[in-house]
């Protein structure tokens, strides 16, 4: 199983959050940085991977809403594709 590991401390705005995840799982050059590209290369991942996010709290506090609607997305997204599974750590 391939592992990638964010640390959401640091991380203060939606674009810093999209870019360490486009970094982290290697997402191709096209990744649009939104929920909705977010979603479509999270449900392309073909081998075993886990996304752990710690931090997690830092990340809602720094995003707001829009960590919650990032949560939905990857709530969809492990619903979608049986070879993710996301961690959150508080």
């Amino acid at each position: 199983m391939n592992t990638v590991t964010i640390n959401c401390a640091s991380i203060k705005n939606a674009e810093q959050f999209h870019e360490a995840l486009a970094r982290g799982l290697d997402f191709p050059e096209w990744y649009g940085h939104n929920l909705d590209a977010l979603y479509d290369c999270l449900t392309d991942i073909d081998q075993e991977t886990e996304l752990v996010l710690n931090n997690w709290h830092d990340l809602e506090y720094a995003l707001k809403d829009y960590s919650g609607k990032a949560l939905y997305v990857f709530h969809q997204a492990c619903l979608e594709n049986d070879c993710l599974k996301i961690t959150l750590h508080p």
